[in-house]
C-alpha cells in the first residue's frame, strides 16, 4: 500500500495530492538519448517520461552545456523541433545545465512554460558555471516557468543559507516562480541529507 504512484497526467496528481499517497512524475536528465530525434522524444513519453532535462554535461544534437565552450551558440534545428513536440505532447522541458543562448532560444521557441529543475542566479558575490543569470531568470519567468533552488554548497553551507537562497530568488522573480531544486542525492555539498 506505501507504493509510489506513477503520474502520468495532471488530474493524477490533483488526485494523489488530495489523497496523500506518494507519487513520482518520471524524467530524463540529459536529452544525448533521444539522439536528435522526434521520435524518440514520443517513445519517452509512452514510456511514462514527462521531463527531459536536454541537455547535462555535456553538449550534444540539441544545444550546448553550460559548462562547456560553445559549439551550436544556442539551441540546435533538432533542439527546436524537439522543444514543439514536447510541448505538443505536455512534457516539461528542464533547461538546467543548457548555456543561456540556448535556453534563451528555447525560451522563444517553447508555448509553454519551461523550469531550470537545479540552479541559482549569479551575481557578483555568488558566481559559479552552473548558475544562470538573472536576465535568464526573469525571462523564465515571465514566460511561467520556474526555477529550482538548488541545495547544492556552493556559496551557502548549511539549510539556513538554503533558506536564504530561497528567499534571496523569490525576491529577484516572484514566489510563483520558486520552488525547491533537484539534485539532493548524490548533491555536490549538500546543505541536508
Amino acid at each position: 500500500q506505501n507504493r509510489v504512484t506513477e503520474l502520468l497526467s495532471s488530474d493524477e496528481i490533483a488526485n494523489a495530492r488530495q489523497s496523500g499517497r506518494p507519487g513520482a512524475i518520471w524524467t530524463v536528465e540529459g536529452g544525448d538519448f533521444l539522439n536528435g530525434s522526434v521520435e524518440r522524444v514520443n517513445e519517452a513519453f509512452q514510456d511514462g517520461v514527462r521531463s527531459i532535462t536536454l541537455v547535462h554535461y555535456r553538449t550534444n544534437e540539441l544545444a550546448d552545456a553550460m559548462t562547456a565552450e560553445p559549439h551550436h551558440n544556442g539551441l540546435t534545428s533538432q533542439g527546436d523541433a524537439i522543444v514543439q513536440e514536447m510541448n505538443r505532447l505536455g512534457m516539461v522541458i528542464d533547461l538546467a545545465h543548457m548555456s543561456e543562448a540556448g535556453a534563451f532560444r528555447a525560451l522563444e521557441v517553447s508555448t509553454r512554460p519551461v523550469m531550470f529543475s537545479h540552479t541559482h542566479i549569479s551575481t557578483a558575490h555568488s558566481y559559479h558555471p552552473r548558475f544562470i543569470s538573472l536576465e535568464l531568470a526573469r525571462a523564465a519567468a515571465e514566460a511561467g516557468g520556474i526555477i529550482g533552488a538548488w541545495p547544492a554548497g556552493i556559496e551557502i553551507s548549511d539549510l539556513s543559507g538554503y533558506a536564504d537562497r530561497i528567499f534571496g530568488l523569490i525576491d529577484q522573480v516572484g514566489i510563483e516562480h520558486v520552488c525547491i531544486g533537484t539534485d539532493m542525492d548524490a548533491n555536490y555539498r549538500p546543505v541536508f541529507d
